[in-house]
């Protein structure tokens, strides 16, 4: 909305509106986050250079933060309304599970994707692991034993994924979309490309899975 911070917006499809949920003076807010079973979401609140992990209410008030020494934090995701994983940035990079109840953070792994997602169905956690510059792979992750195993490589040098309602993972690689399934692996299911609409990034999948929010990146 201008040039210094950011803020949550509402996009209603069937109508088409968007509307502004934060307003904050003072602060941006970004990668909003329903929490299970809580009316409730979470977003990352950057204020003076620092990243933490912030409830807030339905209507964007501020309910305050979730872990007070967890940062900076750049994405996260819930399993269900306790547990929650963090991709803390530094170097390395680290994946920290979190009990939103105790206050209590661990590390899990280091060298994580910036992609983090509930898997549909489970309380499981899925990331993508940088193993080695050609070797990256989306692992499933249990939050409670702190668990991890391999799903798949993903396309060659691609991180940002979104999980369908039955199962599949989306990815982007350039300007076309493509979908895992376990049965048969990687395969393209649109082309994007035209217009001048750029690479594909970040994606989204409505939990109805009806819908498919995406961006891309025009790059200049």
């Amino acid at each position: 909305m201008d040039t210094t911070q950011t803020e949550i917006l509402r996009f209603t499809v069937a109508s088409g509106v968007t509307e502004p949920v934060t307003q904050t003076a003072d602060a941006s807010e970004f990668s909003p986050t329903f929490i299970p079973g809580q009316g409730a979401f979470s977003a990352i609140h950057e204020m003076r250079g620092l990243q933490h992990l912030w409830r807030y209410r339905p209507d964007g008030s501020e309910g305050g933060p979730i872990f007070s020494t967890a940062e900076p934090v750049g994405y996260h995701a819930w399993a269900d309304g306790e547990w929650v994983a963090t991709f803390i940035l530094g170097s390395p990079a680290t994946l920290q599970v979190g009990n939103a109840l105790t206050g209590d953070i661990r590390v899990i792994a280091e060298g994580p994707g910036r992609s983090i997602h509930r898997i549909p169905g489970t309380e499981h956690i899925s990331f993508v692991h940088k193993i080695a510059d050609d070797e990256w792979s989306i692992e499933r992750l249990d939050p409670v034993s702190g668990e991890a195993e391999r799903l798949t490589l993903t396309l060659p040098g691609r991180e940002d994924y979104a999980w369908t309602s039955d199962g599949g993972v989306l990815m982007g690689d350039g300007e076309t979309l493509h979908v895992w399934r376990p049965e048969s692996g990687w395969s393209q299911v649109a082309d994007l490309s035209g217009d001048g609409r750029g690479e594909i990034s970040r994606l989204a999948v409505s939990p109805d899975g009806g819908h498919v929010a995406i961006v891309m990146n025009r790059g200049g």
